[in-house]
């Protein structure tokens, strides 16, 4: 069969990458220059399934006020509310009860615990470098309250079987060796020993190697402008360098899912939520982390990279707005030099900014299915979790257009819960 993936992102090259095994013939069609040029460029570098949870939990709107008085704010207002974001918002508050959000966060930490398993078996067939490791994630905590809090976390963890415990300080110390814990004020952590790290730019571009080495075609420079239909079914795609016809198409172009799919008379609730990172060029071993340490009170990561140190945080809401503001940068580049003090403030100041656009959905889970067309398939909205859910999203697309089972519950994922036509 022949398949067009739309975006060559991590959620593109590994859902590529799934469709070429089950033996399709697969093309990617990507605006960039290369694969991994956007929201997956320079991401927190965490697969984390343990921290896979919705934004929209109970109490958000208390929680989000009181991050918004905070100095370095975990979420900000980055613009004046339109439309396309009071209904992001609206959608939020009204998926943010308990009951919503215990369904929402069993089937993400389903879904990131499938896909990092996925991942430890590809590494063992297809062994290359990107920077990986996996020693888990270590949460610190600035308060007693914070510490205490999060002993509910671990409680809805060790329901669903996934490891995770607090942590004395002795412990922090033979886990983080460099975390200046008296200075930095930490009064303790929590490990969440299965978690991983990576470079998600190098492991994306390494899978489209091994991908195209498979006979999967990668278009670069070339935008999608829209479809040609025949009955219920796409027969070919209309892009800037002209028409390439397909059996199916796979959208998986993230925060953009909602411009291009819009074509097609059907709205998408994915919304872009901003994030911005550092990337520091230093020895993370002798004055970083060992692998990746959450900043309980400001939601910010950093994580080894070996030879470079990835800080990530804020989620800003501006639309799509990719700007890069100075002011964004602080609270990372207070996190990481306060928790790790020997790396050099030259190289904090040198590192390289991004900011990138995670596609939100207002309930979490992203959407993998059918919509819109008897032979269109949406991987899309995966939030601040594409890295974490990337091979399992990847292989459950596969098999739902294969019409396998499934080795997870597909259903909390399922794009009609949220599907309907624009009226015209």
């Amino acid at each position: 069969m022949r398949v067009i993936v739309l975006g060559s992102g991590v959620i593109g090259v590994t859902t590529a990458f799934a469709l070429a095994k089950a033996g399709n013939d697969v093309t990617v069609i990507e605006r960039e220059t290369g694969p991994a040029l956007g929201t997956s460029y320079g991401n927190a570098s965490q697969i984390s399934p343990a921290l896979s949870s919705p934004w929209s939990s109970p109490g958000i709107a208390q929680k989000a006020l009181g991050w918004m008085a905070q100095r370095f704010p975990p979420l900000v207002l980055g613009s004046m509310p339109d439309a396309a974001m009071l209904r992001f918002l609206a959608g939020m508050l009204n998926c943010a009860n308990l009951q919503k959000y215990a369904r929402s966060k069993h089937a993400m930490v389903a879904l990131g615990e499938y896909s990092r398993d996925l991942m430890i078996e590809l590494r063992a067939r297809h062994p290359f470098d990107y920077a990986g490791r996996s020693a888990g994630t270590t949460i610190l905590f600035r308060t007693e309250k914070q510490r205490e809090g999060y002993r509910s976390e671990l409680t809805i963890l060790e329901k669903m079987n996934v490891p995770g415990r607090l942590v004395s300080i002795d412990e922090l110390r033979g886990l983080e060796p460099n975390v200046a814990i008296s200075s930095a004020g930490i009064v303790g952590a929590a490990h969440l020993p299965g978690d991983e790290t990576g470079d998600c730019f190098l492991f994306t571009n390494r899978l489209a190697e091994l991908s195209a080495s498979m006979g999967v075609r990668f278009f670069n420079g070339i935008a999608v402008k829209g479809f040609i239909k025949k009955g219920s079914k796409i027969s070919a795609v209309r892009t800037t360098q002209g028409e390439i016809e397909a059996d199916l198409v796979v959208s998986c172009l993230g925060a953009w899912s909602s411009g291009v799919l819009g074509q097609l008379g059907v709205r998408i609730p994915v919304y872009p939520l901003k994030g911005y990172s550092l990337t520091i060029k230093a020895d993370s071993d002798a004055v970083g982390p060992r692998s990746t340490v959450g900043d309980e009170t400001y939601k910010i990561g950093i994580t080894n990279l070996v030879d470079r140190i990835r800080v990530g945080g804020t989620a800003e809401l501006a639309g799509y707005d990719l700007s890069r503001k100075e002011k964004r940068y602080r609270g990372l580049s207070y996190v990481v030099r306060n928790f790790f003090p020997n790396i050099s403030q030259e190289a904090v100041a040198s590192a390289e900014r991004w900011s990138g656009l995670r596609p939100m959905t207002p309930d979490g889970p992203p959407l993998i299915g059918r919509i819109a067309c008897d032979n269109l398939f949406i991987n899309a909205g995966h939030g601040t979790l594409g890295w974490t859910m990337a091979r399992g999203a990847a292989q459950l697309t596969a098999d739902l257009i294969a019409g396998r089972s499934t080795a997870i519950d597909a259903s909390p994922f399922s794009p009609t819960r949220y599907q309907r036509k624009v009226q015209s």
